[in-house]
């Protein structure tokens, strides 16, 4: 069974879903990592161990798991696309039963290792499945801010205000779905090239949209905002 349990600090994986009672009633948190890569869980190491602490993690590298895991009633509380692989032709058929499950209700973001190793003609028609216009956009590093007329109550509390990142962005986004975004005083950081102006009103690395009854996002980042 390709599935992995990540226990707390992801000391044990091991290779079994959640099947207790306790378990399936705890938030549950699916990572979809059909090409994951052997360095993965070091470099997230942060940001797993955390989501381990609220949350049951389980991770599935086999199209016909994702798939089986997808359809699973309770259904997950939240699935990570973690990397590239549902861009690729002989997987439509999971990122379609995920796009069932968003439509459903379903949280998913699309994070991790996909913006490293996405081909970027690629992203167009992968978000247009879901009815979305995103695509690629710019790359580089700038401050972001958090748009606080779109993120509110404990989310707003418990992000950062601020904070510097080097991402790729997705252009076409509702104002709406925007979560964080350039400023006028958004400017290139680089040690390379001079300091212009990267403020862009329809495009940021942080976005969540309605899809259906649940919520697509696209998180580009680094592992730890700088």
């Amino acid at each position: 069974m390709n599935s992995d349990s990540l226990s707390k600090g992801l000391a044990n994986p091991l290779d079994e879903p959640a099947t207790s009672v306790d378990e399936l009633s705890r938030n549950r948190v699916l990572l979809v990592s059909l090409n994951l890569q052997p360095y993965f869980d070091e470099m997230y190491k942060p940001l797993l161990d955390e989501l381990a602490l609220k949350s049951h993690l389980q991770r599935v590298k086999s199209a016909p798991s994702a798939i089986r895991l997808l359809s699973e009633q309770p259904a997950p509380t939240a699935v990570l696309d973690t990397d590239e692989a549902l861009t690729e032709p002989e997987n439509a058929g999971v990122w379609e039963r995920a796009l069932q499950y968003v439509r459903q209700g379903g949280t998913l973001v699309v994070m991790g290792h996909f913006p490293a190793f996405v081909r970027p003609l690629d992203i167009k028609p992968f978000f247009a499945k879901a009815g979305l216009p995103w695509e690629a956009a710019s790359y580089h590093r700038t401050t972001l801010s958090l748009n606080q007329a779109v993120v509110k109550g404990r989310a707003a509390s418990e992000l950062p205000e601020q904070y510097s990142q080097k991402a790729l962005a997705v252009k076409n986004v509702a104002p709406g779905d925007v979560w964080y975004h350039t400023t006028t005083d958004s400017v290139m950081e680089s040690r390379v090239f001079s300091p212009t102006s990267v403020h862009s009103l329809n495009e940021s690395p942080a976005v969540l949209a309605k899809v259906g009854s649940g919520k697509l996002g696209d998180y580009r980042a680094e592992p730890e905002p700088w």
